[in-house]
């Protein structure tokens, strides 16, 4: 590229930055106040601290939280396993107590940069879409999170309730661009 002597080196400097980031004339771009994850696999249940009826980042009470943290050790998100919306079911199979649901969901939520506040979205699965292998994917501030489903266990042959003790799923985190005004 041929520098134009009459137009500043700062100019210069700027433009070419825009363009080496992606981001010359309003495009996407990553937050203006980088991090890094520092863990960016959650495996459930067991890859948070138990709620204990308690508040943990931006979810209570009964569940599990995973915190989504910075390279310097700063929540950039948040996790909640898990919901049920519409409630579940409890009867004894076996003698044993269980709790069966039709509709499963994870919590989240995240930053855009280490000033902003934590946006919250949230990914639903209904019983019969619950195959292990299947993901849905959803993204709060300037994180996208992706939960597949591992292992589950339903009630009957059509799937219509799922054993709400037998789901193990995994969630992945990443940065993605935020987009930039316009």
């Amino acid at each position: 590229m041929k520098r134009n002597k009459k137009v500043p080196a700062v100019v210069w400097t700027a433009f070419l930055s825009c363009i080496l980031c992606g981001n010359a004339f309003g495009g996407n771009a990553l937050a203006s106040d980088p991090f890094n994850l520092l863990t960016t696999t959650f495996f459930f249940p067991g890859g948070g601290q138990h709620n204990n009826n308690g508040t943990i980042g931006d979810f209570c009470c009964t569940g599990e939280t995973g915190t989504v943290l910075t390279d310097q050790r700063q929540p950039a998100g948040y996790i909640y396993f898990y919901g049920f919306p519409g409630g579940g079911l409890m009867c004894t199979v076996n003698g044993r107590t269980r709790s069966s649901a039709t509709q499963f969901e994870v919590l989240v939520s995240g930053i855009s940069d280490v000033e902003s506040k934590r946006a919250q979205s949230s990914i639903k699965f209904k019983a019969p879409e619950m195959e292990p292998g299947s993901s849905r994917t959803t993204i709060a501030g300037g994180l996208q999170f992706t939960a597949t489903i591992l292992s589950v266990e339903f009630t009957d042959g059509v799937r219509s309730r799922y054993w709400m003790d037998s789901i193990i799923i995994r969630v992945d985190v990443q940065r993605v661009p935020v987009q930039g005004p316009k």
